[in-house]
C-alpha cells in the first residue's frame, strides 16, 4: 500500500528543514536513508487551498478510473479543461498525481493519513 503523511502545524516548515537535515547527514555519513511521502502544511487554510472539494474529488475519480489525457479527465468530472489542468499540475507538484508507464494519468496513493495540531 502507498501512503502518503500530511501534517498541519504552524512549525512545519521547521519540521521539514530538520527532517532534510538529518538526512543529509546520515547521507554524507554513508548510512542508508530511507524516503518518506511526508507533506507540510503551515496552516488548515493552507492545506485547504491546495487540497479543495474539487481537487479530492479529481483524486477520488483518478483512483478508480486512470484517464488517457487531461481532457479525458476533464470530461469524466464534467469540468472545464482548464481548470482541471489547473488541479493536475498542482497535485503532480505534491506527488499525488503521477503519469504510469502508458502515459495515463493516476493516482498512486492508496491512502493518505493526516495530523493536524492545534496546540504548541
Amino acid at each position: 500500500m502507498i501512503e502518503r503523511d500530511i501534517r498541519v502545524d504552524a512549525d512545519a516548515l521547521d519540521q521539514a528543514a530538520a527532517e532534510v537535515a538529518k538526512a543529509w547527514k546520515a547521507a554524507e555519513a554513508g548510512h542508508p536513508v530511507a524516503p518518506t511521502d511526508r507533506l507540510y502544511f503551515a496552516s488548515w487554510e493552507a492545506l485547504c487551498t491546495v487540497l479543495t472539494p474539487k481537487r479530492y474529488e479529481l483524486l477520488r475519480h483518478l483512483r478508480r478510473t486512470p484517464a488517457d489525457s487531461i481532457r479525458a479527465l476533464a470530461r469524466g468530472l464534467g469540468r472545464d479543461v482548464k481548470r482541471v489542468h489547473e488541479d493536475v499540475a498542482a497535485l503532480e507538484e505534491l506527488g499525488l498525481v503521477e503519469r504510469d508507464d502508458a502515459g495515463r494519468l493516476i493516482m498512486p496513493v492508496d491512502e493518505i493519513a493526516s495530523s493536524i495540531r492545534f496546540a504548541a
